[in-house]
This record gives C-alpha cells, structure tokens and sequence, in this order.
C-alpha cells in the first residue's frame, strides 16, 4: 500500500505541474440494471504507456453471487501506440489506487496525532482503504479502527478481518452518528445515493474523506457539510463538480466550484499547504482521475519486470 500511495502520489503531482494529458472521464449510467462503466485513463510525461481504464459496477451481482465490481486495463505503447499490455486485474486495481489515494489525502489532511479512525463502508474499496488508513501508508499513528456499514455483518466481517491480521484493534460502531461525533479522522468509502454524513455530526479539527462518489447520483456527504468545511479539497475540480459531493452542493446551490481549496496534486507539488490549524474541518472529494489509473499501472508493469 505504501507503494502505492506513492505511485498515486507521483500522477497526481504529474497532474499539477501539467506533466499529465488526460481526458474527461466517460461515465456510462444503466440504471434499469443498477449498473454503470466508467473509463479513464491518461498518459504521464516520460511514461512507457498511455493507460486506458475501463471499470464496472454491476450492483445486482452481490445477489448472482459475484463480485459487483469489475474491470480492466489496457496499456498501449507512447512511441507506437501499439497495445503492449492487458491487465485483467478484474477492478483490483481501480480499488487499489482509490485506497491510495486516500491514504494520500491523510498524509496531507489528517490530524498528525490521530489514533482512531473510522471507516464508513465495508465492501472492496473499504477492505483497502483500513490498509490505507493504518500507520505506515497514512504517516498516521492509528492504533484503533472503527468500522460502521448499513449491513453491521459485513462491517464485523471485516473488522474480524484486520483484527485477526494484527493491523490495528478494530470495533464495529453500532451507530453512524455518534461514531462520527467522536471521532477526527473519518473515510466514508460506499455507493450511497443519499448523504451518509450530516454537517451537524462533525466537530472541529475533524478530516474526511470520501471516495464513494465516482458517478452523478452518488452522494456521502451532506452539502452543508461542504460550506461548514474550511478547507475543501478535489482530486480534480472538474470531475468532483460533475460526479462528486461537489456536484450535489452547487445543485442545492450551497457553495460554488469556487469554494474549493485546491486539489490533491496541489498539495503534492507543495503548491499548497496541507492541515495547518488543529481546529480545521478538511474534506477530500475523490471521484477518480486518470492519472491514479496510469501511475498505478506503470508500478504494476514495473513490479512485475514487464
């Protein structure tokens, strides 16, 4: 995972320095079959490939006994543009630079000396995203995990899961809210329709950061919560005011585009500063963006000596 963040880290400076050519996502919405695809992909300055990305979330499967995500990854090469590389990584690999880089949004965001977190959802990205969250890939002392979800034997599942590992204490929180209210260090990582999290519930000096919203009508967080922020942060502006929380706070009509911060890539260039006050309220809104797709791939191919 630390290998990870690093990677993601890299593309999103890329992304910043403008060192990075990408398009807009393509988002293909099937709602009589509770399903969407999603492709992205760029291309790194001094980079072997150009990445294409297609991921899927099929959300009946869960009942068929699947896996409600999938998908693949499709290398071409920079000097021919001829295909080099297929990664059939099934939607391990969008989960994995999606746990990254919320483990890159704590590094910068997060209260340095939080020993508890809590982590809002439980199914693929969630799994990834405690990894993420432990000391090591977050630069965060965490000793104790606190996991809630709509289904609890999913959150116990998992808790049993990192616990028996030896990762950190878990406990599985009966209760969203009071959770919230007592804890500063929060990832919600769900495929909610309605705002998981209410402006109200979170205290100062509180971070959050949410990555279940990678299409238009996914939502975790209240609007309010947004404007009550002091330091919003996007992975790309542009994308989170289409398909992020963003986007549901500027439809309310609560804040505009303007209201954010900066983006991730801001921070990794040192353009901008991180947490600076104990009493700040930051929000990370990630959506996705290309660039984590294609740095993640490159350190694929590199591991495996490809």
């Amino acid at each position: 995972m630390a290998v990870a963040v690093a990677a993601v880290e890299r593309g999103f400076r890329a992304l910043a320095l403008g060192e990075a050519t990408l398009p807009d996502p393509m988002v293909v919405q099937l709602s009589d079959l509770a399903a969407e695809v999603h492709v992205k992909g760029a291309h790194l300055k001094g980079g072997r490939h150009i990445v294409l990305k297609v991921a899927t979330g099929f959300y009946k499967n869960r009942d068929r006994g699947l896996p409600s995500g999938d998908g693949l990854f499709l290398l071409l090469n920079a000097e021919t543009g001829a295909p080099d590389f297929l990664l059939a990584e099934h939607g391990y690999l969008t989960d994995l630079r999606t746990a990254a880089a919320i483990g890159l949004t704590l590094k910068y965001l997060a209260p340095k000396d939080a020993r508890e977190a809590l982590l809002v959802g439980a199914g693929a990205v969630g799994r990834l995203a405690a990894r993420a969250i432990v000391p090591g890939p977050s630069e965060l002392p965490i000793e104790r995990l606190t996991i809630w979800n709509r289904t609890p034997d999913r959150a116990a599942a998992l808790a049993r899961e990192l616990g028996g590992g030896g990762m950190v204490e878990t406990h599985v929180a009966e209760a969203l809210e009071p959770a919230v209210r007592r804890h500063r260090v929060i990832v919600t990582a769900t495929a909610s329709t309605t705002p998981v999290i209410k402006a109200a519930w979170v205290a100062k000096g509180t971070h959050i950061t949410s990555a279940g919203t990678g299409s238009p009508e996914k939502v975790e967080l209240e609007p309010a919560l947004l404007l009550k922020a002091d330091k919003l942060i996007a992975d790309r502006v542009s994308q989170t005011a289409r398909y992020g929380n963003l986007h549901h706070a500027i439809a309310a009509g609560v804040l505009s585009a303007d209201r954010v911060y900066g983006e991730i890539g801001d921070l990794a260039a040192g353009r901008l500063a991180g947490r600076q006050d104990r009493d700040e309220i930051t929000v990370a809104d990630l959506t996705g963006v290309g660039v984590q797709d294609a740095a993640i791939a490159a350190t694929v191919v590199e591991a495996l000596g490809l």
